[in-house]
């Protein structure tokens, strides 16, 4: 139906300042204390109405109220950035956000694109920044009307937290999901859920 869809993962400059992993790093599966969110909050005009979160920090998923997007309109582009902090994990862990995934549903007339974008940094080091794009274009002839569900990946381009210390606190972490429809017709998007995966390693 004329549909291109693609992901291009931006790289994240590594932090300098964290400790090299360990050899064993690669092989761990996390901490054996689930790591106990403490503050949500949230920013952005996706999320005026705060979302509603289920999960723990390794699955957490934010389901949306009223994230939708028309062309031609005022609601063109919207982002929902998520700040989380958790603690409880022990010391020597960092964990970084491996894959976003978002749940919706998508109207493009011909000639017109859907572009997202998550962007990921902790707030104690926000110069670290790493971005996922990817996009839907409709190339045919017709209106096409589908449930989509975005997938980024961040693969070997990672935003590490700071290395936990006694306390086992994480950092904030900020998670910015960002939709914007462009072309030379109608365009619609509504983003339902969103919903996060962890990876961690030793430090």
């Amino acid at each position: 139906m004329g549909i291109l869809s693609h992901l291009t993962v931006l790289l994240a400059v590594a932090l300098p300042s964290l400790a090299a992993p360990t050899p064993d790093a690669a092989e761990a599966s996390g901490p054996s204390v689930q790591p106990r969110i403490t503050s949500i909050t949230y920013s952005g005009n996706g999320c005026l109405r705060d979302p509603r979160h289920s999960g723990g920090l390794n699955d957490a998923t934010f389901t949306y109220d009223n994230f939708c997007m028309a062309l031609p309109g005022g609601n063109q582009t919207l982002n929902c950035e998520v700040h989380l902090q958790a603690t409880g994990v022990g010391s020597g862990w960092q964990f970084a956000l491996s894959r976003n995934q978002v749940k919706g549903f998508v109207s493009l007339g011909p000639g017109t694109q859907l572009t997202h974008f998550t962007t990921v940094y902790f707030s104690q080091n926000a110069g670290n920044t790493g971005t996922l794009r990817g996009s839907i274009e409709n190339n045919g002839g017709s209106t096409i009307h589908q449930d989509v569900t975005l997938v980024s990946t961040a693969g070997n381009n990672k935003v590490w937290s700071q290395c936990t210390g006694s306390d086992g606190y994480t950092g904030i972490l900020n998670v910015n999901f960002r939709g914007a429809l462009s072309g030379d017709s109608k365009a619609y998007f509504e983003a339902n859920t969103e919903n996060w995966d962890i990876e961690w390693r030793r430090c």
